[in-house]
């Protein structure tokens, strides 16, 4: 009898090792996988070229936060344990899905704008509308390491499938354990931080760090995600500005510049005025030829006669061209997390639009995109637009990429602007010259080698090139209609292009010129051109997005005190400084004190707490 029971215990005994072993690996397999991925992510992002992986290079990212990003993943894989028998297996399948599908998103995203994506993204979801070709060219053939693990789990699961007939039970204190001390881990920091008040606790700036790809750097994709939940809950709240807060706008206000009128005050007043933005339009194309041929000869030609800025720093933020539609129009940094149009469409201004309306303008903004893209419709009639015209007012006869041609665009603008009452502000976009660049063979009229037309380099050029030839017929349509002869012409680019997202493509040219390359210097054209204004000047002055509008209301001849202390930046027609700060809170500048390098970081953070508190709602 002993023997027989001795026999059935260790038969017992055998089972339940193996079990358990079966239900370790199970555990382990997504467990480690996703590890993988965390470090392939970062493999990816931190390397040059966010196309090509370096491994090695992912791991030393990840090497001082194992802790972390270990502790993030088990919250989400704990929950497996309140499942048993197959619930156990969808669950983490479902659960690594879900990862694998956020960390490629991010991926993606990276790509594409150089952060990492809000839990807002989801309610901009309308933007991915006619983006198939933009959103395919962010994914790279290495990708497919990210699914590795499926592939093992799936065949371990397939092998051990007779097991989970006897995983019968669920594990609470096993998950309330890993739970609890993944949580712990993760929570010990704040906890000390905020409850505590111990500042010098070890890895305390890693709490205080707002920069959203040193947050997946330091807790891992899926800990980033949880952090932005928290804070996008926090900022959904209606912002109150504290006195500390009106104390540095009023400081910043305060320190502007107050100079004298000089010869630019004034010389377009009561004139029309037209703004192009041209869609990925980068600065270093201006005045270059490519085997003989100018880039862009229409806008070669408008600088030989205007106002030209070559050094105008791109500023848009997670909003991408709608936050220049922001800047332009407003003078204001876009928020710092989310689209500002869709998240405060609604907030006062004092506007460009609002400005010329005071003067008698009608104001009208023409999108060739949908109003839902980017929210546009509620954002510019937001900002003060009398009317906004967009996609539906238009004959869709040929499309181009994301939308409408410029061609068939500016055909159709033409005539809403003969019929506006004069004076007017018509806010024009232009949508053909976008990422990937793949202008139609019969649009592309540049003779370039075959190499580099088919690098998207060459299809930028080409793009380029077709968008300036359009813009020369816009200007000599609206010349024959008469509407030239009292009107102001402004072109700018929402924010660069070929440069931002597709640099390694570039890289690949056997023997590109220097100038072909990424120097560094992410600028968007501003020109300023009246017909016979023969005022011919290029300023080397440094300055960004938000300078437009204040140097556009200086020509127009409105009074600076109706703005000087709502605009954030500056008239660059008429300033002693020279500087930009980008949106990673980078100055770029000449001759500036710490102060006040610091002063104007702030801004960009103030700027925002302004939009959320709607600060000029009076």
């Amino acid at each position: 009898m002993k023997r027989i029971y001795s026999k059935f215990k260790s038969h017992y005994e055998n089972i339940l090792t193996y079990n358990s072993l079966i239900k370790i690996i199970l555990f382990l397999i997504p467990l480690l996988g996703i590890f993988l991925k965390t470090i392939i992510f970062q493999g990816f992002i931190s390397n040059e070229d966010p196309y090509s992986l370096n491994l090695l290079l992912g791991f030393n990212k990840v090497k001082p936060f194992i802790g972390y990003y270990f502790s993030f993943i088990l919250v989400f894989l704990s929950f497996s344990l309140l499942f048993k028998a197959k619930g156990r297996i969808i669950y983490l399948f479902i659960i690594d899905a879900f990862i694998t599908a956020l960390i490629l998103l991010d991926l993606a995203y990276f790509r594409g704008f150089q952060t990492l994506p809000s839990i807002l993204l989801i309610t901009q979801m309308a933007n991915l509308d006619n983006m198939g070709g933009t959103i395919s060219s962010m994914f790279s053939n290495k990708d497919f390491l990210l699914f590795i693990d499926f592939i093992l789990l799936g065949l371990f699961v397939f092998f051990t499938r007779n097991s989970y007939r006897k995983l019968k039970r669920r594990a609470p204190i096993s998950f309330a354990v890993i739970f609890i001390l993944s949580v712990f881990y993760i929570q010990y920091v704040p906890i000390n931080i905020y409850v505590f008040n111990n500042e010098d606790v070890k890895n305390g700036y890693l709490f205080s760090n707002y920069d959203p790809t040193d947050t997946a750097r330091y807790f891992s994709s899926v800990g980033y995600h949880i952090f932005d939940l928290i804070n996008t809950y926090k900022d959904s709240k209606p912002y109150k500005l504290t006195d500390d807060d009106k104390n540095q706008i009023n400081q910043f206000f305060n320190e502007k510049e107050k100079l004298e009128n000089n010869e630019y005050a004034g010389i377009f007043k009561g004139k029309n005025l037209i703004i192009i933005q041209v869609e990925s339009l980068e600065s270093f194309v201006i005045n270059k030829e490519v085997n003989g041929q100018e880039i862009t000869p229409t806008m070669n030609s408008l600088i030989k006669e205007g106002l030209y800025f070559p050094n105008i720093y791109e500023q848009v933020n997670e909003g991408t061209s709608s936050d220049a539609d922001l800047m332009i129009n407003t003078s204001m940094y876009p928020l710092r997390r989310g689209s500002t149009f869709f998240r405060y469409p609604a907030t006062n201004y004092n506007s460009l639009p609002n400005l010329l309306e005071e003067e008698g303008y009608n104001t009208v903004a023409i999108h060739p995109d949908k109003g839902s893209f980017w929210n546009y419709a509620a954002g510019l009639r937001g900002i003060g637009f009398n009317n906004f015209i967009d996609y539906y007012s238009f004959n869709i006869d040929e499309e181009i990429g994301l939308g409408l041609s410029d061609e068939s665009y500016f055909k159709q603008v033409t005539p809403i602007l003969k019929d506006l009452n004069n004076p007017f502000y018509a806010f024009t976009v232009t949508l053909t010259n976008h990422g990937p660049f793949d202008l139609p063979a019969e649009k592309r009229t540049l003779e370039i080698d075959k190499t580099l037309d088919e690098n998207i380099l060459g299809g930028y050029f080409q793009s380029v090139n077709y968008t300036d030839r359009q813009i020369r017929n816009f200007l000599s349509q609206l010349d024959k209609e008469g509407l030239l002869d009292n009107t102001v012409v402004v072109i700018e680019g929402d924010h660069t292009g070929v440069h931002k997202y597709y640099n390694s493509a570039i890289e690949t040219l056997a023997n590109p010129e220097d100038w072909y390359l990424d120097n560094g210097h992410h600028t968007v054209p501003f020109i300023i051109w009246s017909k016979g204004m023969n005022k011919a000047k290029s300023f080397e002055t440094i300055g960004g997005q938000i300078d437009i509008m204040p140097t556009i209301l200086y020509l127009m001849g409105i009074d600076n005190e109706k703005y000087i202390n709502t605009a954030l930046g500056r008239n660059l027609l008429n300033t002693n400084k020279s500087f930009a700060v980008l949106t990673d809170l980078t100055v770029i500048g000449e001759n500036l004190t710490e102060e006040e390098k610091e002063l104007y970081k702030n801004m960009v953070e103030m700027s925002d707490k302004m939009i959320r508190s709607n600060y000029l709602d009076k």
